[in-house]
């Protein structure tokens, strides 16, 4: 037969020993269940189980669990086998398996550990309650009985205390994972441009200022690229600006096929793109300028039944030994502007 909790929880043979072991329990205390079961589990567990019920019922922490007492029939049902078994072939795996099942039960529906808990003690006072003062004749008896019962019990607590310690561990890691997964969406949200899925302009100033410090420590060159599309708010007028935004997602695209593994591409802003260029010298940025105007220039956009032709005006900067990254992105956009009073369509390098 198998028990999936007590596989989980450790619960094997030697497991169980020591639990039971731990909690003061030996193999000649099942004698002793059966006793506590002929003289007073038996003759008064129906009572047993009302009175648990109508104390719940009574106080408003756990009646909130109760449904109102809808539930009340049935639990009892369920509570009546409970009570039937309760210290039965206490070192068995079923035992420990059943006690498991209940416990992840209760953890299940919210109820939180300090009720269930003191639903344990509410229980064992009132099967103490049923104890007859005929099982107090022979004192040692009798008291044998009473501890009997409260290390049962405590057996119980502690394969309930099992499961809702792990329910809280599995919860922590599922709210960590969660809260990991919603951290990482917003890196990735912060990191891209929303529209035209490459870098967003905040991303692009991290990677340059870091990039920078890596061009300065390993004495190696850097250089950017800004891309500028022609003629756009023309596009705009003529096409309305869902096109428009849409021909931006293209641009977006086809500069980042159009550039090295490595480099970042990114919009700075409205329909200007910013291509970071590490390890790039001068005449190797103008080369990938070139290609990137190449790419746009070299097939039109076709869109909702549109033929869009495209050009794009790129200027062209390198890491300079007094630059930092605000003056290195002046004279990119100065080679930029180069290129537009050039005629557009066009690289220019400074």
């Amino acid at each position: 037969m198998n028990y999936p909790l007590c596989d989980k929880y450790g619960f094997d043979e030697i497991g169980r020993r020591r639990r039971i072991e731990l909690l003061g329990l030996h193999r000649s205390d099942h004698r002793l269940v059966g006793q506590l079961h002929a003289q007073v589990i038996t003759p008064a567990g129906a009572r047993i189980i009302d009175d648990f019920y109508d104390y719940l019922l009574s106080r408003p922490e756990t009646a909130l669990f109760l449904d109102g007492g809808r539930k009340v029939p049935q639990l009892k049902v369920t509570h009546a086998d409970y009570l039937d078994t309760l210290g039965i072939g206490f070192d068995s795996a079923e035992y420990f398996e059943n006690r498991l099942r209940v416990g992840m039960a209760h953890a299940r529906i919210g109820l939180p550990l300090s009720l269930y808990l003191a639903a344990y003690r509410l229980l064992e006072d009132l099967i103490l309650d049923r104890f007859s003062p005929e099982l107090f004749r022979i004192p040692e008896e009798g008291m044998a009985l009473v501890r009997l019962l409260g290390r049962i019990i405590k057996l119980d607590i502690s394969l309930a205390i099992e499961i809702y310690h792990q329910s809280q561990i599995q919860d922590l890691i599922r709210s960590v994972h969660s809260l990991v997964d919603e951290k990482e969406e917003l890196s990735q949200q912060i990191r891209t441009d929303s529209l035209t899925e490459v870098s967003s302009r905040r991303h692009l100033e991290e990677v340059l200022a870091r990039e920078i410090r890596h061009a300065r420590q390993q004495a190696r060159p850097l250089s950017v690229a800004i891309a500028d599309l022609d003629h756009f708010k023309r596009i705009n007028d003529e096409y309305g600006h869902l096109i428009g935004d849409q021909v931006l997602r293209e641009v977006g695209h086809r500069l980042g096929a159009a550039v090295r593994d490595g480099d970042t591409v990114g919009r700075y802003g409205g329909e200007e793109f910013l291509v970071i260029l590490p390890s790039s010298t001068p005449d190797v940025a103008a080369q990938v300028g070139e290609r990137i105007r190449e790419k746009l220039a070299g097939e039109p956009v076709s869109l909702a039944g549109q033929t869009i032709p495209l050009t794009i005006s790129v200027g062209v900067a390198s890491l300079l030994d007094n630059d930092d990254a605000e003056s290195l992105l002046e004279r990119a956009d100065e080679a930029l502007y180069a290129a537009k009073q050039g005629g557009r369509n066009r690289v220019v390098s400074l």
